[in-house]
């Protein structure tokens, strides 16, 4: 499995952190793990300490939710996270969230031109709307909606529209389906709410462009047979009873990320994709 967003680097100390890797390594294929910076007195120092901390596992990689911190674009090259989110929910020198007003910035626009520059991936999980649209006119590589749900199902401005939705795709990019519950469903939310998030994507927009970011350690409010990796299968499960076969299932756990990857990185795999 491939999860594009997991925030136990936030919540769990270094000791904690390793026994979540080692015990959910047997699960994972690929893990991208963001920093969460908007509450942290010393993100750069977090930031350093908990690449550190991953470095020995080939299958975890950082990124950065919320850059607001960043006074010089060049601790990033430092760092090399796999992706950043421009800001949170909130307002920043570079862009607004979801629940606040306003668009991309100036230094927005020039911290998005030094990250492709430098292969490290823009995410819009957390944009406003206009944030998000003033991103699309300017970048010129894919970009990742790490985390997210979609609006006709949740009508909230935390989750993606149609139109958003067809904007990654054109740009060939990716979007992680989570597991928040007050975002995927009303009411009691299961595994079954996750799989029919995953089957409105696929019946609107196909399977190519959707993974998985479950928000894992990112919040509490989790379907109630899917509170850790060893749940997936309950997903998985739902999804079979929707009719979903077993190669289909795993380009949304596994494949799509990779194809995406390689279409950034190597040539030859573009026609994969």
């Amino acid at each position: 499995m491939i999860d594009l967003h997991n925030d136990f680097l936030t919540k769990l100390n270094k000791s904690e952190s390793i026994n979540y890797i080692e015990q959910n390594k047997k699960y994972l294929d690929c893990l991208l793990c963001p920093v969460f910076t908007t509450e942290l007195k010393n993100p750069e120092k977090t930031i350093k300490n908990a690449k550190n901390l991953i470095n020995k596992y080939d299958f975890c990689h950082i990124c950065i939710e919320d850059v607001g911190f960043l006074n010089n674009f060049s601790f990033l090259l430092k760092v090399k996270p796999r992706y950043i989110s421009l800001t949170w929910n909130n307002k920043n020198k570079f862009a607004s969230g979801a629940y606040s007003k306003g668009g991309l910035t100036y230094q927005g626009k020039l911290l998005i031109k030094f990250c492709e520059e430098n292969n490290i991936l823009i995410d819009v999980a957390h944009l406003n709307f206009k944030s998000f649209l003033d991103v699309m006119e300017i970048i010129e590589k894919p970009i990742i909606c790490s985390h997210t749900g979609f609006r006709d199902i949740v009508n909230d401005k935390r989750n993606i529209t149609k139109s958003q939705i067809k904007d990654i795709i054109d740009v060939k990019g990716i979007i992680g389906v989570y597991f928040v519950g007050k975002y995927i469903s009303k009411g009691i939310t299961s595994s079954l709410d996750v799989a029919n998030n995953i089957n409105y994507f696929v019946q609107n927009f196909g399977l190519k462009n959707l993974a998985i970011g479950s928000d894992f350690y990112g919040t509490d409010d989790l379907p109630f047979d899917v509170k850790n990796y060893n749940d997936i299968s309950n997903i998985k499960y739902a999804l079979h009873n929707l009719g979903y076969a077993e190669k289909d299932i795993s380009k949304i756990f596994d494949i799509n990320f990779k194809l995406f990857s390689y279409y950034l990185n190597i040539d030859k795999f573009a026609n994969l994709w």
